[in-house]
């Protein structure tokens, strides 16, 4: 990564969002439109009628210039600084916190491969048995191989890649990186309760959100109106130290078809208690390339181990001394009691 390292602001004026090396998209002719974002806490009935939860999202205001149509990249230029290093610091921000709270619902999701080799998988949960859209989250995982190989097979949104992106003088004009485009199209798809339809993109940022979100999310419209027995329970809260947990769990018919733990590191250094994790901050425990390679993939190991007992078992509860001494098993325990499963 660069070592260049970002601090928070409030507001964030801004376009551009992805890098490409392959594909230029034609210009558009359309205005721009400069809208302001603030995402607040939803208040989401969950369970029926009877529980009331409280769902947080990122809790920033930003302030975009978006536009309806394809966008000109400038993948393959070095345009001339902007500003000074210092300056672009101040300036830029995107989060990647998840959402915060209990989240349960019918589970959706679709992947597959776009434009440039890219990944996408585009996973929703909505109001069980009411098709009201609750939440919806896009993963993209860099092609492999990717220009700059450091970043084959990346996730770009909870690596360090956004920095990457912001580190390079392209995005001095707009100020934003992938992780503002995906967030942006998520909170739409969220708030209007659809998938299918134009939805504004961040100008300069659309390569990903049109070619590869949009379609994947669309293709899933006929099914998220109709019940499933494919189910969705996340629970993510903040830690003490300033990272964020969340645990996710799957279940088709009863049983347990997914689980995944992760750590997020805070979106400000100022909340990380650890200075030693603070160089992290706006990546997670599991996909952090430089967290990986200094803690030689301890974290992953054990998430994957993790993973791999509690679909083995079939339960929450955990047998294993090996995990249940790892240092994140404390939190992980503290999570999973909010996570409610039926007896098969």
């Amino acid at each position: 990564m660069s070592s260049m390292l970002f601090v928070s602001v409030l507001v964030l004026t801004g376009c551009k969002a992805d890098i490409r090396k392959d594909k230029a998209v034609e210009g558009s002719s359309e205005p721009l439109t400069k809208v302001t974002v603030t995402n607040r806490d939803d208040e989401t009935v969950i369970d029926g009628d009877r529980d009331l939860n409280q769902l947080v999202f990122d809790q920033h205001e930003y302030q975009y210039d978006v536009v309806t149509g394809a966008t000109q990249t400038t993948f393959g230029t070095t345009p001339p600084a902007l500003y000074s290093e210092q300056e672009k610091q101040e300036k830029m921000f995107w989060s990647n916190q998840p959402p915060l709270g209990l989240l349960k619902g019918d589970y959706y999701r679709n992947e597959g491969s776009f434009t440039g080799g890219n990944y996408g998988i585009v996973e929703i949960v909505t109001e069980e048995n009411k098709g009201k859209i609750l939440n919806v989250e896009f993963t993209e995982f860099a092609s492999d191989p990717y220009y700059e190989s450091k970043y084959s097979g990346v996730n770009k949104r909870l690596s360090d890649y956004a920095f990457f992106q912001a580190s390079n003088t392209r995005t001095d004009p707009t100020l934003v990186t992938v992780v503002n485009g995906i967030t942006y199209l998520e909170k739409q798809m969220r708030d209007e309760n659809r998938v299918t339809g134009e939805f504004n993109t961040v100008n300069g940022s659309s390569t990903s959100a049109r070619d590869g979100f949009m379609p994947l999310a669309a293709a899933l419209d006929d099914s998220i109106r109709k019940p499933t027995n494919t189910k969705y329970q996340g629970y993510a809260e903040e830690l003490a130290n300033g990272l964020i947990a969340r645990l996710e769990v799957i279940t088709t018919a009863g049983k347990i078809t997914e689980v995944f733990y992760d750590e997020y590191f805070a979106d400000t250094q100022e909340k990380i208690t650890d200075p030693d994790l603070k160089p992290y901050y706006r990546q997670s425990k599991y996909y952090s390339l430089m967290y990986n390679e200094k803690t030689n993939h301890e974290f992953v190991t054990f998430s994957d181990q993790l993973v791999a007992e509690i679909k083995e078992s079939q339960s929450l509860v955990l047998s294993t001394e090996r995990l249940m001494s790892y240092p994140s098993y404390e939190s992980y325990q503290k999570l999973a009691e909010h996570i409610q499963l039926k007896a098969q």
